[in-house]
């Protein structure tokens, strides 16, 4: 119970986060962008169909003589031509104002995409940092008592060292288009990182 203040403090901060970042987009919208946002969401509506199943009923029973007002009635005779018309431009509009809102949502996935890539990025190299300091305290106890009878692991090594994005993805791309079995990758990435990691210990000695 004593860490649900400071675990209710930090969720607040990623909410409040999270918040101020929807915040800044939306503020960021222009005129447009939010007249297509709301044509859309207007568009997407039960609203929308009830108006159309009403407008349409009304054209219909207007146009075959049902329902008679004076200047009105049989304005737009069957086959209705001029509500083919209407109804045609309505919907070039409307596609355009779904295009317009699927555009601004795709842009914003793609930066959402991007803080999460950068996020997960730095939350990797944290847990390589981590692993190397555990592996170094686990280094130093073992020397300075000799009672732990610790062996280096090499999975251990590999995972201490945080590959750069450019050779996952090149990892990623000979493995979808099938040049290279996924094990003989992984252990070619994990290699290249150890070599990496040698020579910038090299490097810091000198």
């Amino acid at each position: 119970m004593s860490d649900a203040g400071p675990q209710s403090e930090i969720v607040r901060k990623n909410v409040a986060a999270v918040v101020e970042m929807q915040r800044k987009e939306a503020a960021g919208r222009t005129v447009q962008d939010r007249l297509a946002a709301a044509m859309t969401a207007f568009s997407g509506s039960m609203a929308f169909v009830y108006i159309h199943a009403v407008w349409f009923g009304l054209w219909v029973l207007l146009n075959i003589g049902i329902l008679r007002i004076p200047y009105l009635t049989q304005f737009d005779p069957y086959p209705f031509g001029l509500l083919t018309l209407v109804v045609s431009l309505e919907a070039i509009f409307l596609s355009t104002f779904v295009l317009i809102a699927q555009n601004n949502l795709s842009a914003l996935s793609e930066r959402r995409a991007e803080l999460d890539l950068h996020v997960n990025l730095l939350a990797e190299q944290k847990t390589a940092k981590v692993l190397e300091l555990l592996d170094h305290i686990a280094r130093q106890l073992d020397t300075m008592h000799g009672q732990f009878n610790y062996t280096p692991d090499p999975e251990t090594e590999a995972l201490k060292l945080s590959p750069e994005p450019d050779e996952v993805l090149t990892v990623m791309e000979e493995v979808a288009k099938g040049l290279a079995p996924a094990t003989d990758d992984l252990r070619r990435l994990r290699h290249a990182c150890l070599q990496d990691h040698h020579h910038r210990r090299a490097f810091d000695a000198t």
